[in-house]
């Protein structure tokens, strides 16, 4: 086979693999789009100028686009080859007729196609339905910088997945993609944002991608729309990734030997001597929660994104925004407080509705929770011991919002505390719940992380999580309250701020678990059957190694 087509089918085979994972299709294809679609749905169809039909949107659809291209590129790329790297696929290739380069050329050649199909998408929504105008002179610069910014981002991700360690990669790349989409005038944009932030914003490439789309959508500007200044960053980071990359994937060799941990400490758990005779039902629960919290904190990637992501965004929304001092209205708090409060909402969400159904997946498809009737470990036990785990990393990262705010922000201790926690416990448990009902109702891990993931990150952006302020259309405002999600992020604010108890939101959020304790009576029992056989093969021809130790036992 000649080279070309020797690439062509691997660029194939990456993207087979690519559509196979629902985690990558959301974060790279399906959140740009939806997050373009909530931000034009109350600002994108202002019109700015009446004569030539220009809308908002027109200049919010190149910045999303470049959002699912680094997404795309640069998060998920490092993802996979850390994976491959981990689970021993770079050191079997060795030995097949695939030479390294074309390994490498299509991954490479694969997330650059997936940028593409995600730049596609938001551009043609924006033409569909928010007027965004396509300018047939500058569509060479924009293709071109798009493969160029491709290509560059996924130089960067390489590097990453060659010198980071497997375990880290998945939180690192995702978490330095999503803060610098902050000062990248993707998320954040206006006169709010500190000089100093706007500055570090130039030094990366991001922000020099969304400006050169920005300016092959700007129909005021003359030209061809090339951006020669801002496409010069792009190929310099790209640049240095490729060196670092190479380097260190000539001296890193395969580091799944050297990283990994060994069977013998993966399985501790499992020899250690066991205790004989009766256990009673609390010692059978604790040990159920010590279980949970290990499952929990040992994959970096849910850690980080349950409990650093929240604080950190807590450290920089706030300050985009014009600072965490300042007071928000009539609502009593001030910005950083407030933000302290709906991160905190957030990590729940993450840790007890996204995290903890992920965990009990991963483990059904293992067949762990088919094993577990040969165990004295009710099923009850196994439940109720994931969510208090669940519940415990939620409260500790309520404390650490809120302990930042009070470094940066001068945020004091609310009067009414102990109710604080109460209604953020009752809100954590309805997540977790909800989590177990899309378990009890959704086949496969990959789809528990798709419908957990694809509904939690939406529905913050329309629920007072990320955004403050926003005044949505009326049928999007109605439906937003439909969900516990934003009662959850009121009552919240709302008792911290002084003003009482919400207890109709309170009863909302009541409802909801209500309604999804009684799919997880009805439907958990099908979790501890048998995997159809075609699943089973799947779940043993593909094991998730950066998940090995924390579903061990």
């Amino acid at each position: 086979m000649n080279d070309i087509g020797l690439l062509g089918r691997q660029v194939r085979h990456e993207l087979v693999a690519l559509t196979r994972t629902p985690i990558t299709m959301i974060l790279s294809i399906a959140f740009p789009l939806v997050f373009f679609l909530i931000v034009a749905a109350f600002v994108g169809n202002e019109t700015i100028d009446a004569r030539a039909g220009i809308r908002v949107a027109q200049f919010l659809a190149p910045a999303f686009a470049s959002f699912g291209v680094v997404m795309a590129t640069f998060s998920f790329l490092a993802i996979g080859f850390a994976e491959a790297q981990a689970g021993g696929v770079l050191r079997r290739q060795a030995g097949t007729p695939l030479p390294r380069w074309g390994l490498l050329g299509g991954r490479i050649g694969a997330a650059v196609l997936l940028g593409l199909l995600a730049t596609v998408l938001v551009v043609a929504t924006g033409v569909a339905f928010y007027g965004v105008q396509l300018i047939g002179r500058t569509l060479p610069a924009v293709v071109v910088t798009l493969l160029v910014a491709g290509v560059s981002f996924s130089a960067l991700g390489l590097a990453a997945a060659a010198w980071l360690p497997p375990q880290a990669t998945t939180a690192v790349t995702n978490g330095v993609a999503i803060v610098l989409a902050f000062v990248s005038d993707i998320f954040a944009f206006g006169d709010g944002m500190p000089g100093w932030m706007s500055t570090l914003g130039w030094v990366f490439p991001l922000k020099h991608l969304v400006n050169a789309l920005g300016d092959g959508f700007n129909p005021y500007l003359d030209g061809s729309g090339w951006a020669w200044d801002h496409l010069g960053v792009i190929v310099l980071w790209g640049l240095v990734g490729a060196a670092l990359a190479v380097w260190g994937l000539r001296h890193g060799q395969d580091r799944a030997s050297a990283t990994g941990t060994s069977p013998g400490r993966a399985h501790a758990d499992d020899v250690r001597p066991r205790r004989t005779g009766s256990v009673s039902a609390r010692q059978v629960l604790g040990s159920q929660v010590g279980h949970g919290q290990r499952v929990l904190w040992r994959d970096p990637s849910s850690a980080f994104f349950a409990v650093v992501f929240p604080v950190l965004l807590v450290a920089v929304i706030p300050v985009v925004n014009g600072g965490g001092t300042q007071q928000l209205g009539d609502s009593g708090l001030t910005l950083g407080a407030f933000f302290a409060v709906t991160m905190a909402v957030y990590g729940a969400g993450v840790t007890a509705y996204v995290n903890m159904p992920q965990g009990l997946a991963e483990d059904r498809e293992r067949g762990v929770l088919k094993r577990l009737r040969g165990t004295p470990v009710p099923a009850w036990a196994l439940l109720t011991g994931r969510v208090v785990a669940a519940l415990v990393v939620s409260v500790l990262t309520l404390l650490a919002a809120w302990a930042l705010a009070m470094v940066m922000y001068g945020a004091g201790v609310p009067a009414s505390w102990p109710v604080m926690v109460g209604v953020f416990v009752v809100a954590a448990v309805c997540f977790a719940v909800l989590g177990l009902a899309v378990l009890s109702l959704v086949p496969s891990g990959q789809a528990v992380v798709g419908v957990t993931l694809g509904t939690l990150l939406p529905l913050s952006f329309v629920s007072d999580v990320f955004l403050q302020g926003v005044v949505f259309p009326d049928w999007l405002e109605r439906l937003t309250w439909v969900f516990p999600l934003r009662h959850a992020t009121r009552a919240m604010t709302e008792v911290t701020a002084g003003l009482g108890v919400g207890w109709w939101h309170l009863g909302v959020i009541a409802l909801w678990t209500l309604g999804a304790a009684v799919v997880v009576v009805l439907r958990f029992r099908w979790t501890l059957e048998a995997m159809r056989p075609g699943t089973r093969a799947r779940a043993e021809r593909a094991p998730d190694p950066t998940r090995s130790e924390g579903n061990g036992q």
